[in-house]
């Protein structure tokens, strides 16, 4: 029996697996840390601490799996995308604090780029339209307010690439993330000097690209020592935890459609090429193809705010089933009170300084109603991207829905109620460990199919049909959204 060690650097936690050649996990072990959020808009953590993180939970997986570390074949992993941690010729650190895939501080250097630029030229070259969320601008925002700290920085890498770095020593990127860069020529699939130039950045500061699968280097003694991994164990690319998650849950395949609810909201498909449009993002998959998403970054969030904010209402913390007993007091529609959900702004150039809000508040609405709103706000948005999915091409044949919203069952009614198509739940709680693993096995030889595999290991979905009662509330309900937020774009100053 051979194993893989999977690694998953998310926003809320860092986590670790051991998995066995049939991808059954042996042991895993997690470590939890906050999000720092000094000023509106920004979003940070420290990356030093991801490090000891992940040597605390690798050292704990290897002790309850008992095994021997040369048993190990190979450690892939995967991570919250989009931030750049610098490090110096030495290895530490230069970017104390790292600026997180939901920051949006950047957008200054978005409009200094795009007084020059034509948006949809750009799109058509790099796949995506200008956004704080890529990589590249944030490094161009290092640039100009930390000019020291950016010359000082040999390598910019993403959270999952610093621990690469840490494990192996060896600075490379893999195409999910450098996707994302907005450095990243979609037709040639490489970098872009001509976008390095737009952007303003140096791009040999930018690691080297292999594909997910590939080993790019070996853990060193002083990594063995930290972690516990024996010395020489093979480190794979790996890729953003994001397409890794989709590789996890099998969603891969033609006609395809995610939603996405964990920390934010994805609406996702697999396409062999990008979907341009200004409202759509697109990422390199892990395997062949692109992934075509849209990001509500307080998607789950927003639930979190609901329970803490009825929370200290009442005075006393109350559960999230106890906020669902209550949102089920309401009718379908809330009796017309709509939640805009943008909380942390959007992606999408027009509404990157959103806040959110509540619409058409009325003397009788009480306390359910406001809770149910906030769920349907979410499958609105998330609707509302699907339904701009299919103009730019790509039918949806099956909706998947995975991540912790799963577990909420009312919400998931709702989705599939406004979308009106049955939805397919994953109960696979650990995809992104599952697809970290499947890419270190690809990379140990043990696999030879990472698409097959995945596709073999996909979980037995549960099915939610749409509640025709609720679909019709919901159809106008729909109207009256997307008529608010066509009229609400650009109303918050940048």
């Amino acid at each position: 029996m051979r194993y893989v060690v999977a690694i998953d650097l998310g926003t809320q936690s860092t986590r670790a697996a051991v998995v066995d050649q049939y991808g059954a996990v042996l042991a895993l072990d997690q470590v939890k840390h906050d999000l720092d959020t000094p000023h509106p808009g920004w979003a940070q953590q420290r990356p030093d601490s991801w490090w000891q993180e992940t040597c605390q939970t690798l050292r704990t997986v290897l002790r309850q799996a008992a095994i021997e570390p040369s048993a190990i074949a190979a450690v892939a992993a995967c991570g919250q995308m989009h931030g750049p941690v610098g490090v110096d010729h030495e290895g530490k650190t230069t970017t104390p604090w790292v600026q997180l895939w939901a920051d949006k501080r950047s957008i200054d250097q978005c409009e200094s780029l795009l007084a020059n630029q034509d948006q949809t030229e750009l799109q058509k070259l790099s796949g995506n339209s200008v956004s704080p969320a890529w990589t590249g601008i944030k490094v161009r925002w290092e640039k100009d307010n930390d000019p020291g700290s950016y010359e000082r920085t040999r390598w910019y890498l993403v959270p999952k690439d610093f621990i690469n770095y840490r494990l192996s020593g060896v600075a490379a990127a893999d195409p999910s993330e450098v996707s994302c860069s907005f450095l990243y020529d979609r037709q040639s699939e490489a970098y872009s000097q001509r976008l390095a130039d737009i952007v303003g950045v140096d791009l040999e500061k930018f690691a080297p690209v292999h594909r997910s699968q590939d080993v790019i280097g070996e853990v060193t003694e002083d990594a063995s020592r930290q972690t516990g991994l024996a010395v020489g164990t093979p480190v794979v690319a790996g890729g953003g935890d994001f397409p890794v998650s989709m590789l996890g849950f099998g969603i891969i395949g033609d006609g395809v459609t995610a939603d996405v609810t964990g920390t934010s909201t994805l609406a996702a498909a697999h396409t062999p090429k990008p979907l341009l449009h200004p409202a759509i993002q697109n990422c390199r998959h892990v395997v062949d193809g692109w992934i075509p998403f849209t990001t509500l970054d307080t998607g789950g969030l927003s639930m979190k705010w609901c329970r803490d904010l009825v929370s200290s209402m009442r005075g006393e913390d109350i559960s999230y089933d106890e906020l669902i007993e209550l949102a089920e007091q309401a009718e379908a529609g809330s009796d017309g009170l709509q939640f805009y959900p943008y909380m942390m702004g959007e992606r999408r150039r027009e509404n990157v300084a959103a806040l959110g809000g509540y619409f058409g508040i009325k003397l009788d609405h009480r306390a359910p109603h406001f809770v149910r709103s906030v769920m349907e706000g979410v499958a609105f948005a998330m609707a509302r991207d699907i339904g701009e999915f299919a103009k730019q091409g790509h039918h949806m044949k099956r909706l998947m829905s995975v991540g912790g919203g799963t577990r909420n069952d009312l919400w998931t009614r709702i989705k599939a109620s406004v979308v009106q198509t049955q939805i397919e739940l994953s109960d696979e709680p650990e995809a992104g460990l599952k697809g970290a693993a499947i890419l270190a096995s690809a990379g140990a030889g043990l696999i030879s199919d990472p698409v097959q595999t995945a596709v073999e290991r996909r979980a037995a979905p549960r099915i939610v049909q749409p509640d025709m009662r609720m679909a019709g509330a919901y159809q106008e309900a729909q109207a009256e959204y997307e008529r608010i937020y066509d009229h609400m774009l650009g109303f918050w100053a940048k």
